[in-house]
């Protein structure tokens, strides 16, 4: 049977509930804010719950209606202890919280920061006090509504992607009965109207505006080797194999996968090969990396100045398509694809989804 305390702290008296659970001796805290009335309240929910886990049966009427109306801060701290009906009580707000602390050590920053972008619009949608339950088929289909009316098709897929993995998160800990993120359609994978072929005849006229030898080796990086905006930034010395004509690029974006999925090897073409041997030629010997230069995160503004000077204007998306024209290059040159998806380090599923183009001259090929 729950026991009730009560101590004398600097803000007023506050009261804490003693009880076993699980062969445990467990014990809630209540702030000064709760009085006597409402520690007695929760010790008999408590005792309410404890009941009817120990025969089998059903909560009665007055738990239930607790557990369907008490605080959030004591949900949280019921839910804590494996209460399950605190849990399905639990509002989306507490537990997409405690989601993104779950998955801090085990996703990248940029993937955290999407998400809670993400759920800042179902924030604005729904607020910050509805529960699982309250979220029926038609509530999520209006959300799915206003993401169509707001944001682009592929802005709205993958919220909805992100929004079911919480959901899936949700059931998995008990929060939820089922995942209603599964309710709405996911649309379109990808945008392809924003595609861009980046001919290969534009690398000297881009080469020749690129004010050092770091621009120039990045550039190749990018659009002679499909390397991700990023990944030029990780490679040494030691990641270079001139006589062997190899680069090994390592790549935090998918090493999450598996030990095989960290480190992938990619051919070093002829007009790479020309930047990579200037730029160890110049590269201090004390210098770990290949790019001992422009080494900051965005380089979308610097680049954009590059292309000015060439005389070109920057195209949609563009480090990925860069890297998605190096791609589209081996396989029209006959390169099985799953040749080059493993030099890209992606899928055959994901180049055909998102990197393979239906480009003109295959049909010129065909029709002479």
């Amino acid at each position: 049977m729950a026991s009730i305390q009560q101590r004398q702290g600097k803000r007023g008296t506050a009261y804490a509930i003693r009880f076993y659970y699980r062969g445990k001796r467990q014990r809630v805290s209540l702030d000064s804010n709760y009085t006597h009335s409402d520690a007695q309240a929760a010790a008999n929910a408590i005792d309410g719950f404890l009941r009817a886990e120990q025969l089998g049966e059903p909560l009665d009427r007055k738990t239930r209606i607790y557990f369907e109306t008490a605080p959030a801060d004591l949900i949280r701290r019921f839910s804590a202890l494996g209460f399950s009906v605190a849990r399905a009580n639990q509002t989306v707000h507490d537990c997409w919280t405690e989601f993104l602390r779950s998955e801090e050590n085990r996703v990248k920053d940029s993937t955290t920061l999407h998400r809670v972008t993400v759920y800042n619009r179902f924030r604005a949608f729904f607020g910050t006090k509805i529960r699982f339950a309250d979220l029926t088929g038609e509530y999520v289909q209006e959300f799915r509504s206003e993401l169509d009316r707001l944001y682009a098709p592929t802005t709205v897929n993958k919220s909805i992607a992100d929004l079911r993995t919480f959901g899936k998160w949700a059931v998995e800990r008990g929060y939820a009965a089922e995942n209603p993120f599964l309710l709405v359609r996911r649309g379109p994978t990808g945008n392809r109207s924003r595609d861009f072929q980046v001919p290969s005849e534009w690398t000297a006229r881009i080469l020749d505006s690129c004010p050092s030898q770091s621009w120039r080796t990045l550039y190749c990086l990018w659009r002679h080797a499909g390397l991700r905006q990023q990944e030029p930034l990780g490679l040494t010395r030691q990641s270079v194999d001139l006589d062997g004509r190899k680069l090994r690029v390592h790549s935090t974006k998918t090493e999450r996968y598996g030990e095989n999925h960290g480190d992938r090897i990619v051919p070093i073409v002829p007009t790479l090969y020309a930047e990579l041997e200037r730029q160890l030629a110049l590269m201090p010997k004390s210098e770990p990396f290949l790019i001992y230069e422009n080494r900051r995160k965005g380089f979308d503004s610097s680049f954009r100045r590059i292309l000015f000077d060439a005389g070109l204007k920057k195209w949609p998306k563009t480090f990925q398509n860069l890297r998605s024209s190096c791609e589209n290059d081996w396989v029209r040159e006959g390169i099985p694809p799953h040749v080059v998806a493993s030099w890209l380090g992606h899928s055959v599923k994901t180049q055909e989804t998102y990197y393979l183009r239906v480009l003109p001259e295959y049909f010129d090929r065909v029709t002479g």
